[in-house]
């Protein structure tokens, strides 16, 4: 059974995961990319199966996440929902997505909460997921597969609390270093248009979502935090940073 994949994957960790998933349940039938600014409206139907997936802001999803899924739609369409975080805590976001899923006409029937290596600070939760984590993976894609063969299905149960926790973005966005060669690539990618097209050394802080998608994919190393946000996030993280979180799934 092929399976659709809907997903932001900002610095590229989610993708990663979700697309092992779905090679397991039988290969990608369609990507829905929620990065793309210029998403348009899309329908599953009720034989369609689908995966949906975004990395945990602060204990969230992505405000993005929650916009671009206005554009797709369901038709009682199962799905299989991932939330990846890097080792500190999802709290509401797997409860929140899979809310937004329910709204837009899916039923959700299993979840996952993953750890992935840290956006922000890579030395955290840097090897994950690692071999045992993807054997994991296999299985609960195994499980996935079997929900999706329920004649009645139900929404899944998972962890959360409503109203969801309250989260505000950083007042900061990357810096960048005179290695910036101007080559665009940043711009090009940029999920929410934060750059300026004619200076890739500006980015609108009104716009910017500090992804990290910018960071990640710059090849000459020219983007980066500003040194007090990267020590004040190392500083919070410190606490998690040798705990060795074990992913969870629900059915």
């Amino acid at each position: 059974m092929k399976v659709s994949m809907i997903y932001f994957s900002a610095a590229g960790h989610t993708l990663k995961v979700i697309r092992h998933i779905a090679e397991q349940m039988g290969g990608v039938d369609c990507l829905v990319d929620l990065s793309d600014p210029f998403l348009k409206e899309i329908t599953f139907r009720k034989n369609e199966r689908v995966i949906v997936a975004c990395p945990v802001y602060g204990g969230r999803i992505p405000g993005l996440v929650f916009e671009r899924m206005q554009k797709v739609s369901f038709d009682s369409t199962l799905a299989v929902t991932l939330v990846t975080y890097g080792n500190r805590a999802y709290e509401d976001a797997l409860l929140e997505l899979n809310d937004v899923v329910l709204d837009r006409g899916a039923i959700p029937v299993a979840s996952a909460a993953v750890v992935t290596q840290h956006s922000m600070v890579p030395s955290v939760a840097a090897n994950r997921p690692t071999e045992v984590d993807y054997q994991n993976l296999s299985v609960f894609a195994r499980f996935a597969l079997q929900k999706f063969e329920d004649v009645h299905p139900v929404p899944v149960q998972v962890p959360g609390n409503r109203p969801y926790r309250d989260w505000n973005k950083m007042p900061v966005t990357p810096i960048v270093s005179n290695q910036c060669v101007k080559c665009g690539l940043c711009i090009q990618r940029c999920p929410t248009l934060a750059i300026w097209i004619t200076d890739p050394k500006k980015t609108d802080p009104s716009k910017c979502i500090l992804c990290m998608r910018c960071v990640s994919l710059c090849p000459q190393g020219a983007r980066s935090l500003p040194v007090q946000a990267q020590e004040a996030i190392e500083k919070k993280l410190a606490p998690v940073s040798k705990l060795v979180r074990e992913n969870e799934f629900f059915f």
